[in-house]
């Protein structure tokens, strides 16, 4: 974890002094180089202004102007100090954990109204190895209030193994806690079992506002388009109540972070949208490319020289993409329906 810096101004309302205060103690600091007070670019502070010398301070440095200060001007501020050290510290620490909860949740599913994520999700949560994190589900089914299959932790066989619920988690979390020696390590797991259950309602409130954010840019593509298809140019109107599609020029199995983009979208009929997945394609499984678009259209439809030059454009505007990891996709990814 990054070395902690805490503001001038969180200093002076942490120790409850004046911003003259702090300037006047700086400037002592910095007129007399050779006494027992001392600070040191670098090491104790960071200047974050060259114009003004603004500084953020290190946790040694913040102690040094406090030590200062109590011994001119006989006040107690260490403890207000300390008190604001261990609790940012505490906030950014967890923020970690919930940042390392997303990056390793892909296997993240809802059965029987609970949330459940795979055991081999939970390895890379709790930074350990596959044969300790079973050590610490034996050493959790022992305890006061035990793992319960079922509610705790669950085979699911289409799945792929072994998976435990929130709950289970957070037993896990105090098994672990309990067990580990080093308090870095302590403090790690704990603060799992401390900030999965919101996470994980965050990240699913994600997941279905995104959901709903695709189907937003779908709406927004075929009012573009006029209810129009644009390669036949069949049009819905009220006479004709013409089904339309809105295609994924990137597609959503392999570029799941273009699907709410409306540049990304093109309406078709449904005839012509399983055209292309299927006879051009191959499969609606199969991972699509606005280029492969491009010579469908090319290779069927090839008088459509306006929707063609459109979609040269449209590389344009969307760039140029690599695939996602099909194997392991993001949480974020997921389908609104595996956590419904």
């Amino acid at each position: 974890m990054a070395e902690l810096h805490i503001t001038s101004q969180k200093l002076v309302e942490t120790l409850k002094i004046s911003t003259q205060d702090l300037i006047e103690t700086e400037s002592f600091f910095d007129s007399i180089t050779d006494d027992e007070w001392e600070l040191t670019e670098g090491k104790d502070y960071k200047v974050v202004n060259k114009t003004t010398g603004l500084r953020e301070y290190t946790s040694s440095g913040a102690y040094t102007i406090a030590g200062y200060l109590e011994a001119t001007q006989k006040q107690t501020l260490w403890q207000s100090l300390t008190e604001w050290f261990t609790h940012t510290k505490k906030h950014v620490r967890r923020a970690f954990v919930k940042e390392h909860i997303l990056d390793n949740s892909s296997s993240l599913v809802k059965r029987n109204g609970k949330f459940f994520v795979s055991e081999s999700d939970l390895v890379a949560i709790f930074k350990t190895r596959s044969d300790y994190l079973r050590k610490m589900a034996e050493h959790a089914k022992k305890a006061q209030s035990p793992l319960i299959k079922g509610d705790d932790y669950e085979i699911f066989v289409d799945a792929g193994g072994l998976y435990y619920s929130l709950a289970g988690i957070d037993k896990l979390s105090r098994s672990f806690k309990e067990c580990q020696s080093k308090k870095n390590r302590q403090e790690w797991c704990g603060d799992v079992g401390e900030v999965v259950s919101p996470q994980i309602d965050d990240i699913v409130a994600e997941i279905q506002n995104r959901e709903k954010r695709i189907q937003s840019a779908m709406d927004k593509a075929k009012k573009r388009d006029g209810n129009t298809c644009q390669v036949t140019g069949q049009k819905k109107n009220r006479v004709n109540k013409l089904k339309l599609a809105a295609h994924h020029l990137y597609s959503q199995n392999g570029y799941p972070y273009l699907a709410d983009v409306e540049n990304n979208l093109l309406t078709l009929v449904p005839e012509v949208h399983e055209q292309f997945h299927q006879d051009h394609m191959g499969g609606t499984q199969k991972v699509c490319t606005i280029d492969e678009f491009i010579s469908f259209v090319q290779a069927y439809y090839p008088s459509n020289t306006r929707i063609i030059i459109w979609l040269n454009a449209q590389k344009q505007v969307l760039g140029n993409h690599q695939p996602t990891d099909q194997r392991k996709p993001h949480v974020l990814y997921l389908p609104a329906s595996r956590v419904m």
